[in-house]
């Protein structure tokens, strides 16, 4: 008996953004370290050294965003890096990684979903697909046993001053709401296998 080979992918292949450049990967990533940083503690300047450490320089806005999450991150206790979940659609599997699990100060547990990228007048497509890839984990995390709900933090040009803002997703919540997820869900996947295919 013959196995098919299991395509694998992941949510970034799904949603329709454009794949960062290499700059601004090292700058999200050295962001991420830099909250965890911040979070474990509680003080900015240990966070910004952070930043630097892993971006190579200085950067003012990245600071200033450090800055705006201290508030949120007084609140957190513990955090820990989320690990990797995945899901299996037919012959493809999905591997679904948000930044972060937190415990907060009164006992809840979330996971995180942290975005350095400034959301700018027009860009209204970005937010609509990092919700959706957060609906999307949501769902996967829900189904590997972390039913937690999963908080989108990212940024907004409001007025010319970058502020943060949040989202706190608990849905889908059971295997009912996930029906019209796992639709949209396969649709992208076959579009992206049809464009392998196809190249």
């Amino acid at each position: 008996m013959g196995f098919s080979k299991l395509l694998k992918m992941r949510i970034s292949d799904i949603v329709k953004l454009e794949k960062p450049d290499v700059l601004s990967s090292r700058y999200g990533k050295a962001f991420e370290k830099a909250v965890l940083a911040l979070i474990k503690a509680k003080d900015a300047v240990v966070a910004i050294r952070t930043f630097i450490e892993n971006y190579g320089e200085p950067h003012s806005g990245a600071f200033s965003k450090l800055l705006k999450l201290m508030p949120w991150a007084k609140r957190v206790v513990e955090i820990e890096p989320a690990p990797p979940v995945t899901l299996r659609i037919d012959d493809v599997v999905i591997t679904a990684q948000t930044d972060f699990i937190v415990k907060y100060d009164d006992g809840r547990k979330e996971l995180i979903e942290l975005k350095s990228h400034i959301i700018r007048s027009g860009e209204w497509k970005i937010k609509s697909e990092w919700s959706l890839a957060t609906k999307i984990m949501r769902m996967i995390y829900r189904k590997a046993g972390y039913n937690y709900p999963l908080r989108l933090i990212y940024f907004v040009e409001k007025n010319g001053k970058v502020v943060p803002e949040e989202e706190v997703f608990v849905y889908p919540n059971e295997d009912k709401d996930d029906e019209t997820l796992m639709r949209v869900l396969r649709e992208r996947v076959k579009s992206v296998v049809n464009k392998q295919t196809s190249a």
